[in-house]
């Protein structure tokens, strides 16, 4: 039996040996074969229990990578979508915008009209002092007559007075007064103050004596007696009128002439006294509404107030004393339509606002670029360049819409009032009485875009998930799920981008296309900035995948680390165990050639 052998001390030494470089190669061999240095955990259990925990999380991670470059598709998808809509909502924009310059058809929008009738403009002319002491006073023409006696008188002696057209001769007859008859200068004072009456006012100066003036500063008396009147029995003196300031009131078609004299004032004669007399005068004449003229004169303690209802002109003139004050004083002064009773008495403002341009301001008052008059604020009103006003032909305070801009208006009460409108907003309602063609085409056009931007909204999906149809994207960057990036997504179909189709006959309406316009502005922001969140969440995900890959890496190199072997280390290994062998197997070959030499000896 084998335990019966026995061995030498070298020859077992030298077994030995070759057993343990045996063992020593089968181990590199199987390194070398492997790779590895830990195969199990029989060789280094706390390395191999590290290596496989590290190739573990390795592993999960490597299966959220797969994950992550998936998420990372789905937001390019996303970014491509947001992309290609800015591109549609652009050509969108384009379309409005070639809309807006094309000339439009004809719209009529709703006016805005007032409820109360302004008056027709009048023309005032207001004396700036009383006339009862301005002015130069002309001055009648008298005819006096004084009888010394008529003792001497003969009977069939005439005395004759002529005055305006009016003559009348007169007899003496004594102890007659009948008819043209007299006998005294009493009874001839009475029959001329009969007789000239219309034209002439006869007055007792003394007992003997009494005057005749002139209710006519144009006209003189003149007096004659019969060659049988003898000596100073009836004497005669005469005064030719004194003609001074004149004032002329003319509308155009009727002229007349106004005197103002110290007394015996005629209207029917143009002579006045006080701005009464003035009145009846004017009042009596053809420029007089009641007498089928349009001028209506009044007067208040001498202050002469001159209108005209039809708003026509009104000339004064004359020179600037008898004008008593008159602003119209200077010769020639015309006065047009200068004066509205319903405007008149008007202050403060009235704004109109169409949309947000400029507030356009009427400010009433007499001042320079002031309102008092249907004229001027018919020409202000005109003078707007976003929406056509003017004041009716009926007299109605006007605003006539050219979009459906709203319009606003306010002011003082007490303005809104006078023209008939309301404070408040009001949105205009267009009725399209002619469509323009290309404006519908181009009509088409836009709501087919809004069409081709809901559909790539709808196509913008990657692996089942659309960013841009409200679906929500998570990201896990670690294998307990405690770390992760939730992507919220949003609607940018065109309701979701604020942009609706446009029916009927939208696009005639400038403020419709405006409006459009501005929308489609806010929606290219929203596309500008969600882009924006979409390319900060992407580099977010690429940063948490290429940090994953490290990650990864790291791990599996700790691994590998601690249960990978060196192979140049085995290799070396392993050749110095080869010559181990070789040296043991020829240390043990000398050893059984020592015992061999023993049994020479006794052979």
């Amino acid at each position: 039996m084998a335990s019966n052998i026995t061995l030498s001390a070298g020859v077992r030494q030298n077994l030995l040996s070759l057993q343990n470089t045996a063992t020593l190669s089968s181990l590199t061999q199987n390194r070398l074969a492997t790779g590895k240095k830990v195969n199990s955990a029989l060789d280094n259990p706390l390395n191999y229990f590290t290596s496989a925990s590290l190739q573990d999380r390795a592993g999960d991670l490597n299966t959220l990578l797969d994950s992550i470059g998936q998420a990372t598709q789905t937001l390019k998808a996303a970014d491509q979508g947001i992309t290609s809509l800015t591109t549609l909502v652009q050509s969108a924009k384009s379309i409005a915008t070639q809309a807006l310059q094309t000339t439009k058809g004809t719209v009529n929008y709703t006016n805005i009209t007032g409820t109360a009738a302004l008056g027709t403009d009048t023309t005032k002319v207001v004396s700036t002092a009383s006339l009862s002491t301005a002015g130069t006073v002309s001055v009648q023409s008298t005819t006096t007559l004084t009888a010394a006696s008529l003792a001497s008188q003969v009977n069939g002696d005439t005395f004759t007075i002529a005055l305006n057209g009016t003559s009348k001769t007169y007899t003496f007859n004594s102890g007659s007064n009948a008819g043209d008859n007299f006998d005294t200068l009493a009874n001839l004072q009475g029959h001329v103050a009969t007789d000239f009456a219309s034209v002439a006012t006869v007055s007792a100066v003394a007992s003997n004596a009494f005057t005749i003036t002139s209710l006519d500063v144009t006209h003189n008396a003149t007096v004659s007696q019969s060659a049988a009147l003898t000596g100073n029995r009836l004497a005669v003196t005469t005064v030719d009128a004194t003609v001074g300031d004149a004032l002329t009131v003319a509308d155009g078609t009727n002229s007349h002439t106004y005197y103002r004299v110290a007394a015996n004032a005629s209207g029917t004669n143009g002579t006045y006294v006080t701005a009464a007399n003035l009145v009846t005068a004017l009042t009596a004449s053809n420029l007089d509404a009641t007498n089928g003229g349009q001028g209506v004169f009044s007067q208040s303690s001498g202050i002469l107030t001159a209108s005209r209802a039809d708003g026509g002109t009104l000339t004064f003139s004359g020179d600037t004393a008898v004008a008593a004050g008159l602003a119209s004083a200077n010769s020639g002064t015309s006065y047009t339509a200068n004066f509205n009773t319903a405007l008149s008495s008007l202050t403060g403002d009235v704004t109109v606002q169409v949309g947000s341009n400029a507030v356009h301001t009427i400010t009433f008052g007499t001042a320079n670029g002031q309102v008092n008059t249907k004229a001027e604020l018919n020409t202000l009103l005109a003078s707007f360049n976003d929406a056509t006003g003017s004041v009716t032909s009926a007299g109605y305070f006007n605003i006539a819409p050219t979009s459906s801009d709203n319009i606003s208006i306010g002011g003082k009460a007490a303005n809104l009032t006078a023209l008939g409108v309301q404070s408040g907003i009001t949105t205009p309602v267009g009725t399209v009485v002619t469509a323009n063609d290309t404006r519908t085409s181009l009509q088409t056009d836009y709501n087919n875009l809004l069409s081709q931007i809901d559909q790539l909204a709808n196509d913008s999906s990657y692996n089942g998930i659309n960013l841009l149809n409200g679906d929500q994207l998570k990201v896990v960057f670690n294998g307990e799920g405690t770390s992760s990036l939730t992507i919220s997504g949003v609607r940018f179909n065109a309701t979701g981008l604020g942009l609706n189709t446009i029916s009927g006959t939208g696009f005639q309406d400038n403020k419709v296309i405006s409006d459009k316009l501005t929308a489609i502005g806010t929606a290219l922001t929203t596309l500008r900035t969600q882009a924006g969140k979409f390319g900060s969440n992407l580099t977010t995900v690429q940063t948490r995948q290429d940090f994953t890959k490290n990650v990864i890496n790291n791990l599996q190199s700790g691994a590998d680390a601690l249960v990978l072997a060196d192979t140049n280390e085995e290799g070396a290994n392993l050749l110095a165990l080869q010559t181990r062998q070789q040296l043991s197997t020829t240390a043990l070959s000398l050893a059984n050639q020592a015992g061999q030499a023993v049994l020479r000896l006794f052979g």
